[in-house]
């Protein structure tokens, strides 16, 4: 669920910056290119580039993919097996529901904001100045979204189970399971945030759930 949520942000997202398109064309004087045509183009490329990830060799013999198939499910249930045995073992029920919600949580503000400033890059009727503080706005939040999943991913490395990530207004805040943090891991943690996240300091809070 939480990754359907993210892709359609990115995907408003997308939206979003073709619109960029649009207005740099107008400002530049030059002939005016749609909104829509510009999501398609973008939407066309995503869809070769999706599409080229499940590519699949068509000269490999039938009987070679078969067994090469069989073997990487197997492996990716092992490891799927692995995983949610540690998970399991590592953070309650209460907690692995908490870090689930805050994590749908963050992700549907994200989906309204990038909805909302679509709405106004498309309208008609809006003026040109609020529309290039859209594109910005669109920018910037697109920029957060990727900078919270690779400090989530940064600080699970460091040996956390799970820990959500919110940047907003140039702040941001952190928490993690109970049981493992250190000051020399808060510091870790500020140091992973300051650098993916931009983000000074003292503008970073942490917090234990």
């Amino acid at each position: 669920m939480t990754f359907g949520k993210r892709q359609l942000v990115i995907a408003a997202m997308v939206v979003a910056l073709g619109a960029a398109v649009y207005l740099n064309w107008q400002f530049a004087g030059n002939e005016p290119v749609s909104v829509a045509d510009s999501s398609s183009v973008v939407s066309e490329s995503s869809s070769k580039r999706l599409g080229q990830t499940t590519y699949v060799n068509t000269e490999v013999s039938n009987q070679k993919v078969s067994s090469e198939s069989s073997k990487s499910e197997k492996s990716e249930s092992s490891l799927k097996e692995a995983v949610s045995s540690q998970v399991s073992t590592s953070l309650t029920e209460n907690q692995q529901s908490f870090f689930t919600g805050e994590r749908e949580k963050r992700d549907a503000t994200h989906e309204k904001s990038a909805e909302a400033l679509a709405e106004i890059i498309e309208s008609a009727s809006g003026s040109e100045s609020a529309k290039q503080e859209a594109v910005k706005a669109a920018e910037d939040l697109a920029n957060n979204i990727k900078a919270e999943g690779d400090i989530e991913t940064e600080i699970k490395s460091k040996g956390f189970d799970d820990c959500i990530v919110s940047l907003n207004n140039h702040s941001g805040s952190v928490i993690v399971p109970k049981g493992i943090l250190t000051d020399a891991l808060a510091i870790t943690i500020k140091d992973i945030v300051n650098r993916q996240g931009n983000i000074d300091f003292d503008k970073i809070t942490i917090t234990e759930y």
